[in-house]
């Protein structure tokens, strides 16, 4: 069986979902509600003399993150595992373990964070990562949340983009909660 041969570019450090504004992905409803905190979760809420299961807001922790732009990094000096045809939030320069050095991801009615702190378990966790799949031999965005109190891994939206030198273009959602049916890359 043979694979298809690598793209060969020129790549961009930095990629971006065209357009893209907070809750453009993972916000929708009734199918991305299940992102949100729940009565139990341990989350803060506003009014803490009343909490209220229709109130929400992000609770020690999720509050420190910082809120994804829809841009995805490359780093192969933090990251080489996928070589240089991967891309993830995670890998923004500068990035550091802990609340505010963007291992806490926002986006929408969900959250990411970076399994351990560490940028050698990207795929362990919960990440949003664009990427050459040599073994479907084609491009694929994932978008993946992690859940409140258990830490599951959810897959929000993941599509995919046949052929292209690079990863710019439209792609066409396979799978996810959101229901949004397609989303573009853009060079940065």
């Amino acid at each position: 069986m043979s694979h298809p041969l690598p793209p060969p570019g020129p790549f961009a450090d930095t990629y971006r979902i065209a357009g893209y504004t907070d809750g453009l992905v993972g916000a929708s409803k009734p199918e991305c509600d299940a992102l949100r905190p729940k009565w139990n979760s341990g989350i803060k809420w506003g009014d803490k003399n009343n909490p209220q299961p229709g109130n929400w807001r992000w609770g020690a922790g999720v509050s420190g993150g910082v809120t994804w732009d829809g841009t995805f990094y490359r780093d192969l000096s933090r990251y080489s595992g996928s070589g240089e045809l991967f891309w993830a939030s995670y890998l923004k320069s500068g990035s550091v373990a802990g609340m505010q050095g963007g291992f806490w991801i926002n986006f929408g009615s969900g959250w990411s964070h970076l399994l351990n702190d560490d940028p050698a378990q990207i795929l362990g966790g919960a990440s949003q990562r664009l990427f050459w799949d040599a073994a479907a031999g084609n491009w694929k965005l994932v978008i993946e949340a992690t859940m409140f109190v258990t830490f599951e891994v959810v897959n929000v939206w993941t599509g995919m983009k046949t052929g292209g030198n690079d990863p710019t273009g439209t792609y066409s959602r396979l799978s996810g909660l959101d229901p949004v049916a397609t989303l573009s890359i853009e060079a940065q």
